[in-house]
C-alpha cells in the first residue's frame, strides 16, 4: 500500500486526540492505581551484566554538551558504555512523600511514566561475545537477551562502535492519558534521543539515527514479532542509532545487520500489570506510521551557535543530573536576562551540532513564544523560525496583521504581536498556571499536511524533533539557574486560532515553559542508586 494511503488514518488520530475548550481527548478519566504499569521492564531469566556506577563526575564544562571535539575520546568498553547509559537513561534520584516513593530518570518523560526502552547491539567486548542486551535502569545492568551470530563464514566485520535501539510501550502512557498517549510516547523518544546524544558527546562519541533500517526489521531483530504480549502491553521498535568514536558508514551498518542470524530469545519480558484498557486507535495509528526505512535527508544548518554564552556554575554532568520538571513557578522571580534568553534559543536551532545532528530529518518544527519576563525585551508573542525555507509560508499562512519584526541578524526571531500574553498562554495550556507564571513559554508548531500526505511515517518523527528541542530547553533552563517543564496538555485548536492557523498545513504538537521553580519542601530526595550501594559495583554478574 502506498505511503500516502495511510495519511487519512494519521489525520484522524491527530484530530481525534485534540483537547478542546469544552472537552478533552478520550482517556480513562481516573487513575487506576491498583493497575499502574510497572515503570521498569525486566527480562528476569536473562543473564545480568552488572555495570559499574561512576565514582565521580569528570566536571566537564557546560559547553561540552554541544561540542564533542573538545572532549578526549573514551575507548568503547563496558565501563565507558556504563557511564554513557548512566548519564542518559539511568536514574537521577528517588523521591518520597508520605508512604509513596518513586524514581526520576535522566531522560524526561510525560507523567514520569517512561514508555521508552533501550536495547544495545554490542560487539564482542571485554572478552564477552557479541550480544543483544536490554538496559535495566533500576539495576543499572544489561540483561543479555541473546548472542549475535553471523550467517556467513567468515563473519562480516561489524562497524566501529555499537548499535542502540529505542522502543516504546504505549500502555505505560495510555494507562493515564488514554488515546493521546501515542503523542507522548513519541515525545519521549525525542527526549531520550537528546539525552543519549548529549551523553555521547561527553565521551567524545557521535550518535546518529540510521533511518535506512525499517521498523519491521528492528522488531524482528529484537524478537518483538514473536512474543505473546499481554493485552495492550506490546512493545514496538522506534529507531536504530549507531554510537561510535569515528564516522560510521550507514551502508556498512545496514549490511552488517543483514549479515546476522535472527537471534533466538528464550526469555520473556515481565508483565507490567494485571488489567488493561484497550485503546485500538493507538495501535492502528502506530501501524500506519511504521517506517519502511528511508534515506537520510541532508539538513541545512543554521548559523552555528556562539558558545561564548555557554557559561554556568554547573558542570555538564551536574546539569544532566539536576534536570527536573518544575511543578510550579514563582511569578515574582521567574525572569531571565536577554543575553541568556537568546543563548537558549540559539541552542534550539539545527546548527549541525548536538543534539540535532542525531536526527537526519527536518527541521520542521518552529517555536511560537510567549515572552513574559525577559529583561530588556518587550512582552509579547514571537516566532523563532528554525527552518528559513518555511519563513514565507509562515508569514502568509498565519495572521496577516502579525508584524514579523526581526530582532537581530544572528537569530531568526520575529515579534508577531506585542502585549501581555500570560492569560492566553495559561488558558491554552489547559488552564495551567505554569505557562503564565514563567519567564517565557512556547508552543511548537510543526509543518504537517504537506509533509505527512507524502510520508505519513514522519508523524512520530515530528514529535521526536519536538522532544529533542524539549531536552535542550530542559538542560538550558538548569544551566541558567531556572527550570523547565514540558506541557503535553493544551487546547490544540485554541492555539491555532491565536496564530491564525486555518487548516492542517501547520499543527501545534508540544508546549514548554521555563521559570523559577517553587520547591515542595515536603518531598524527600534520596540518591539515584542508594538501593544498590550495598552491592559491590563491578561488571561481573
Amino acid at each position: 500500500m502506498p505511503d500516502n494511503d495511510q495519511y487519512p488514518a494519521v489525520l484522524h488520530y491527530h484530530d481525534s486526540t485534540k483537547h478542546h475548550l469544552n472537552r478533552y481527548a478520550r482517556s480513562p478519566g481516573y487513575l487506576d492505581w491498583a493497575n499502574q504499569p510497572n515503570p521498569f521492564r525486566f527480562f528476569e531469566a536473562s543473564p545480568k551484566l552488572r555495570l559499574p556506577l561512576m565514582d565521580h563526575d569528570s566536571a566537564s564544562s557546560y559547553a561540552r554538551l554541544y561540542d564533542k571535539d573538545k572532549t578526549q575520546k573514551r575507548t568503547i568498553d563496558l565501563a565507558a558504555i556504563a557511564a554513557f547509559l548512566e548519564l542518559s537513561m539511568g536514574l537521577s534520584a528517588w523521591k518520597r512523600y508520605g508512604e509513596s516513593e518513586w524514581s526520576l530518570r535522566m531522560n524526561p518523560s510525560s507523567g514520569n511514566l517512561h514508555p521508552t526502552e533501550c536495547t544495545l547491539l554490542l560487539p564482542a567486548l571485554d572478552g564477552r561475545p557479541a550480544c543483544v542486551a536490554h538496559y535495566n535502569p533500576l539495576l543499572h545492568c544489561l540483561e543479555v537477551r541473546a548472542e549475535l551470530q553471523a550467517r556467513t563464514t567468515p563473519p562480516m566485520r561489524n562497524p566501529q562502535g555499537f548499535g542502540l535501539i529505542l522502543s516504546s510501550i504505549y500502555w505505560r502512557e495510555a494507562w493515564k492519558y488514554g488515546e493521546r498517549a501515542l503523542r507522548y510516547c513519541n515525545l519521549d523518544v525525542g527526549h531520550a534521543l537528546g539525552a543519549l546524544r548529549f551523553s555521547a558527546n561527553l565521551s567524545g562519541w557521535g550518535l546518529r539515527l540510521h533511518p535506512e533500517v525499517g521498523d519491521k526489521q528492528l522488531d524482528q531483530l529484537l524478537g518483538f514479532d514473536r512474543i505473546e504480549w499481554p493485552d495492550t502491553e506490546e512493545e514496538q521498535a522506534d529507531c536504530l542509532c549507531w554510537v561510535s568514536d569515528s564516522k560510521t558508514d550507514a551502508r556498512a551498518v545496514s549490511e552488517w545487520l543483514h549479515s546476522l542470524k535472527t537471534p533466538q530469545y528464550p526469555n520473556a519480558p515481565n508483565q507490567l500489570c494485571a488489567e488493561h484498557h484497550p485503546w485500538p486507535i493507538i495501535q492502528d495509528t502506530a501501524r500506519s506510521t511504521r517506517s519502511p526505512g528511508f534515506a537520510a535527508t541532508r539538513v541545512s544548518a543554521n548559523q552555528a551557535a556562539d558558545n561564548a554564552d555557554l557559561v554556568s556554575e554547573l558542570s555538564a554532568e551536574q546539569i544532566i543530573r539536576s534536570r527536573r520538571s518544575a511543578q510550579a513557578f514563582d511569578p515574582q522571580t521567574s525572569r531571565i536576562g536577554l543575553r541568556y534568553f537568546r543563548s537558549i534559543l540559539k541552542q534550539t536551532l539545527p546548527n549541525g551540532a548536538a543534539p540535532f545532528d542525531a536526527l537526519p530529518l527536518g527541521p520542521d518544527v518552529h517555536l511560537a513564544l510567549f515572552v513574559h519576563e525577559v529583561e530588556d525585551m518587550q512582552p509579547g508573542m514571537y516566532m523563532l523560525v528554525r527552518n528559513p525555507d518555511h519563513l514565507s509560508a509562515l508569514r502568509t499562512q498565519l495572521k496577516l496583521d502579525f508584524t514579523w519584526e526581526p530582532l537581530g541578524e544572528d537569530l531568526p526571531l520575529y515579534l508577531l504581536q506585542a502585549g501581555d500574553f500570560r492569560a492566553q498562554a495559561e488558558r491554552i495550556s489547559c488552564q495551567q498556571a505554569i505557562a503564565g507564571n514563567s519567564a517565557f513559554s512556547l508552543a511548537m508548531l510543526a509543518r504537517f499536511e504537506p509533509l505527512l500526505r507524502v510520508a505519513p511515517w514522519r508523524y512520530p518523527r515530528l514529535y521526536w524533533e519536538a522532544g529533542l528541542i524539549g531536552q535542550v530547553l530542559y538542560l538550558e533552563a538548569e544551566a541558567k539557574g531556572l527550570r523547565g517543564t514540558g506541557i503535553g496538555c493544551f487546547f490544540d485548536d485554541a492555539m491555532h486560532e491565536l496564530l491564525g492557523v486555518k487548516d492542517h498545513d501547520w499543527q501545534d504538537i508540544y508546549h514548554f515553559t521555563v521559570g523559577a521553580p517553587v520547591e515542595d519542601l515536603r518531598i524527600q530526595t534520596k540518591p539515584a542508586y542508594h538501593h544498590l550501594m550495598a552491592v559491590p559495583q563491578n561488571p561481573e554478574k
